[in-house]
């Protein structure tokens, strides 16, 4: 009688502390570039209707406009192009409550900041 006493004491308490937990809905809408005096004018804009649009002109010889769809993966968002020849970061992690994206491809690091 105490073993199922104890069994159905920690199913409750589980229960309860499973319950309270905080809503952590990441929030990736919005527009994050880099300041307007920056020459590569790389922008990222997240949609919530799951497009996107970006623009990195870093490489004035091969300058990147693309706009596709966007899933979110845990933490990340992938981003897939409408045309999926172009190389550009497609990964990208946000952190300080959305208001940072950051993105890793080979050994090129971008941070950009919400506009």
């Amino acid at each position: 009688m105490t073993h199922s006493l104890k069994r159905f004491s920690l199913v409750l308490v589980s229960i309860l502390l499973f319950s309270f937990t905080p809503d952590k809905s990441p929030v990736y809408t919005g527009t994050y570039g880099v300041g307007e005096s920056n020459p590569s004018k790389i922008t990222l804009t997240i949609n919530a209707d799951n497009t996107f649009t970006y623009q990195d002109y870093s490489v004035a010889t091969s300058k990147i406009d693309l706009s596709g769809s966007w899933t979110a993966k845990g933490d990340r968002v992938v981003l897939k192009a409408n045309d999926p020849k172009v190389k550009f970061h497609k990964v990208w992690t946000f952190g300080q409550d959305g208001k940072v994206a950051k993105s890793r491809k080979g050994l090129c690091w971008y941070r950009l900041c919400r506009m």
